[in-house]
């Protein structure tokens, strides 16, 4: 499918995924090719898609399920021209195919045997806090030293999947799913390995979870559905695996830096306070933000089928 807005940009759909054009995508936008080694404009599209995909469920649960096909042609949302509804309710969500397809994605649910444990937060959002967590450093003196000794914490990837698998109780405890729990275990036997084999441990989170719970599909299980595994034969490769070395050489050279700097950040404390509120006002921006792009990103949808319906009308002229 082809759609056409009112300045003539056409933007492709194909098995309900939007594919921004890639010259139109560098003109408008002013994009860069790529950025840290991954293509632009393929993770726009991607990620268009993924918040295209969302958009028609959120529609789909408020105003079709549980409903019939007359009534769900009768409750439009206002969101939504009525011929771009009509499709929705009789050629999309109505269609023996979608109707399958759905039955098929219901019963795969029931058959799930682990849920996750993260709550409203996405995975992607907890990584990227753990990240950008500051070192603990512990507060007992170790033989008659006053200096602050950094706690060794252990990696990301287990702190993350324990974050987002292992539920809290009701009485105040937490406790693990049995298939969740043996994928910690091989986890940790994977930290285990790169400690005796390398001294330390420098896998990332990605790495970690394909090497133990393997892709699927097209995807990496337990990050989410905007994490990809690597695709096989991609060039530059090898390029990109000297330059990850290559920063987490950087990082840890960083990482030294940080512990000498510590009691100068003590020392600037009060100034740090202000700086927070300063992150608390960015973040709110930054929020405002996301919100005003995903508005945007409805209004071009809504606006992509306008066009649509324009040059349907046209053809059939």
């Amino acid at each position: 499918m082809l759609l056409q807005n009112s300045q003539g940009t056409k933007i492709a759909c194909h098995n309900n995924n939007v594919c921004i054009r890639k010259d139109y995508g560098l003109w408008k936008y002013n994009l860069p090719e790529k950025v840290g080694g991954a293509n632009v404009v393929e993770a726009l599209s991607f990620q268009c898609s993924i918040l295209y995909r969302h958009w028609r469920f959120r529609l789909k649960e408020a105003h079709y399920r549980g409903k019939t096909k007359a009534q769900a042609r009768a409750n439009k949302p206002s969101t939504v021209d009525k011929e771009a509804w009509v499709w929705f309710v009789d050629e999309y969500w109505g269609s023996p195919k979608q109707e399958r397809i759905s039955k098929i994605n219901t019963e795969n649910k029931l058959r799930l045997t682990e849920t996750p444990a993260n709550g409203s937060r996405s995975t992607a959002r907890i990584c990227y806090d753990m990240m950008n967590e500051p070192p603990v450093f512990s507060t007992q003196d170790l033989e008659g030293s006053s200096e602050p000794v950094e706690v060794e914490q252990e990696p990301i990837y287990l702190r993350l999947f324990e974050k987002t698998k292992k539920h809290k109780k009701k009485d105040g405890g937490s406790g693990w799913e049995p298939i969740a729990e043996k994928i910690y275990e091989e986890l940790k036997k994977l930290h285990e390995t790169q400690i005796e084999e390398h001294g330390k441990d420098t896998l990332s989170v990605k790495d970690a979870y394909i090497k133990v719970l393997k892709p699927k599909s097209g995807y990496l299980k337990g990050l989410g559905p905007g994490a990809r595994p690597p695709k096989k034969g991609r060039n530059g490769e090898n390029n990109e695996r000297v330059e990850l070395s290559t920063q987490v050489d950087t990082l840890t050279a960083s990482n030294e830096e940080l512990r000498v700097s510590n009691e100068q950040l003590k020392a600037s404390n009060e100034e740090f306070k202000a700086s927070n509120e300063e992150l608390k006002v960015e973040f709110a921006r930054m929020n405002k933000e996301a919100i005003e792009r995903e508005q945007k990103l409805r209004e071009d949808m809504l606006k992509m089928f306008e066009d649509m319906r324009n040059n349907g009308s046209r053809t059939s002229s």
